[in-house]
């Protein structure tokens, strides 16, 4: 059995259509997986129904973009996406990134970096990686990895940091609509392992339900302790490929994991 609960598709900043993510995890042989769209649900009841019409296990997911220290990513799973309100919210989560854009994209201006964002937002939801692919394409930078260690990663001269949700408010809004809120990649954090747990703890205190330490770039000892600093605040653990395209993230399917039997009943897999 495969899973694989950290995905990403053209509803945000991936390459591929939902309904085309769904059909290669098919093809890949994954048991059960999640398009994790960053501050979107966007056809998400498409979606549910595309996965069981394929017989491919399904849990609804998004991920939202936090800051606080630093950009901290908080994966939400089984979210009431129906319920009252919730579009409303989600919708200003998604203006927060549309403005981080444009403050982007002016950046990218200065600096001779000219990108058409009304031509993009038509294609689809835009993020970094939509604007690190364009900046490729029009022949500004060579690739993806490249844009972002120049210019659109943390730090970098076009990096922009807007107001968004703090974790302990991306916790409390996953919570609020039914959903088991998780920790995302937390080796990008970049907190050493001695610092972690105080980072942890209000995050947990605030109803965080699960750690990412299963992310494909960690390496076995970031593993263990991921996984023992969950297991000692009864956290469930996931994992995922963070696919986006065949650069950022890793190509669907060669890296899944096998939860455990209380991270299958928490989540309901």
């Amino acid at each position: 059995m495969k899973y694989d609960l950290h995905i990403h598709t053209n509803r945000s900043d991936g390459l591929f259509a939902p309904k085309e993510v769904l059909d290669l995890a098919k093809q890949r042989g994954l048991t059960y997986i999640s398009l994790t769209d960053h501050d979107t649900m966007e056809s998400t009841d498409e979606i549910v129904a595309y996965a069981k019409q394929i017989g491919i296990g399904y849990i609804v997911g998004v991920e939202l973009s936090c800051v606080g220290p630093g950009e901290v990513h908080i994966l939400g799973y089984n979210i009431d996406y129906n319920a009252p309100g919730f579009a409303e919210e989600i919708a200003k989560i998604a203006n927060m990134r549309k403005e981080r854009n444009r403050l982007i994209v002016q950046k990218l201006a200065e600096i001779g970096c000219v990108i058409d964002l009304d031509k993009l937002e038509q294609q689809g939801s835009v993020g970094r990686g939509v604007l690190a692919r364009e900046m490729v394409k029009i022949g500004f930078c060579q690739s993806v990895p490249e844009v972002f260690e120049k210019y659109l990663g943390t730090g970098c001269s076009c990096y922009v940091q807007t107001k968004r949700l703090t974790p302990v408010e991306g916790i409390q809004f996953i919570l609020r609509y039914g959903g088991i809120p998780v920790l995302a990649h937390p080796k990008q954090l970049k907190i050493p392992f001695n610092s972690f747990e105080k980072f942890l703890k209000p995050l947990v205190l605030a109803g965080l339900g699960g750690i990412e330490a299963q992310y494909f770039t960690h390496n076995n000892a970031e593993r263990m302790f991921y996984s023992k600093m969950a297991k000692k605040y009864k956290l469930v653990v996931t994992g995922g490929s963070d696919f986006h395209d065949y650069v950022h993230g890793v190509e669907l399917g060669t890296k899944s994991f096998v939860p455990s039997s209380y991270t299958r009943k928490i989540l309901g897999i």
